[in-house]
Parts: structure tokens; C-alpha cells; sequence
């Protein structure tokens, strides 16, 4: 180290030289690790969001097809058993209802009858894997998506 008087008359110190890169390599390996692992938890996150958008669920019976329209608002279990998800979609509800209706009752589910207040806009039913489950919708203005919901206890 040398001392030298600056031109303003004070003690000049110099210091001496440090590296630019201070940081040692194996803190720059475990920042990478860090880094890696952020985005690779980032990326399964947006997997998963995509995959949810996947109809139908996995318990809901085959052959009731969802309206191709159909977006996902809500998904749950609870438990082991306890299966709901709710969609909106553009669909006539009464058609859709009488389809599902149908092909429940012809793929040997028991499909119970309805109150006459609620027919077309609910559908209760149990068989296979299910011990009760109800589709239900509310009778919604012409200018709203309506909003199903389908509710099931798995045995």
C-alpha cells in the first residue's frame, strides 16, 4: 500500500485490489440450484392449471358429455369421497338435462324423479361407483352463462 499527499493537500490511501466476481462458485452453483428449482415449480404449477381444465373429471360418469363451451369456475374433493365442480356454458340446459337423463338411465344408473318445480334443472342419480350424486343448475336470464354443478358422494 502507498500513501501519497492528493492535490487538495490530504492523505491519499490506495486500497488494495479486490476481484470483481466476489461471489465463490459454490454459491453461484446453489443460486443456479435455486433458480432451477423456482422454475421447475413455477412450470408443474402451470401443468396443473392446465390439466384442470380437462372435462370431465375422472368420477363423472363416461357417457355424460360436457358442452364443448364448457368452462371449469370451481373444483373440490373432500375427503376420499366428496366430489363436486360447477362449469358455465352457453348450452340449452333442458336439452342437456334430458340427454343426461337418458343416457344415465339407459347405462343402468338409477336416476330418481324430480319435484315438478325442479325438473329441467336438477338431476339426481346413484349406481357404479357412486352412491348419490345431483346435477343442478339455476334458471338463469337469457343473457347469462348458466352455471351447473355437479355434486357426488363415491362409494
Amino acid at each position: 500500500m502507498k500513501n501519497k499527499i492528493c492535490p487538495n493537500g490530504a492523505l491519499c490511501v490506495m486500497a488494495p485490489p479486490q476481484t470483481i466476481n466476489a461471489v465463490s462458485p459454490p454459491r453461484r452453483f446453489n443460486s443456479c440450484i435455486k433458480d432451477g428449482v423456482i422454475g421447475l415449480m413455477i412450470a408443474l404449477f402451470a401443468v396443473g392449471i392446465a390439466f384442470a381444465d380437462e372435462l370431465p373429471q375422472g368420477w363423472v360418469p363416461e357417457m355424460l358429455s360436457l358442452p364443448s363451451d364448457a368452462e371449469v369456475t370451481m373444483e373440490r374433493a373432500i375427503g376420499s369421497s366428496i366430489r363436486m365442480f360447477s362449469f358455465k356454458t352457453q348450452d340449452d340446459i333442458g336439452n342437456l338435462f334430458d340427454t343426461w337423463s337418458e343416457a344415465l338411465d339407459e347405462d343402468g344408473y338409477t336416476v330418481r324423479a324430480q319435484p315438478p318445480e325442479l325438473d329441467g334443472t336438477t338431476i339426481e342419480f346413484s349406481g357404479h361407483d357412486i352412491l348419490n350424486a345431483k346435477i343442478a343448475t339455476e334458471v338463469v336470464s337469457d343473457e347469462a352463462r348458466p352455471v351447473i354443478t355437479f355434486d357426488a358422494t363415491l362409494r
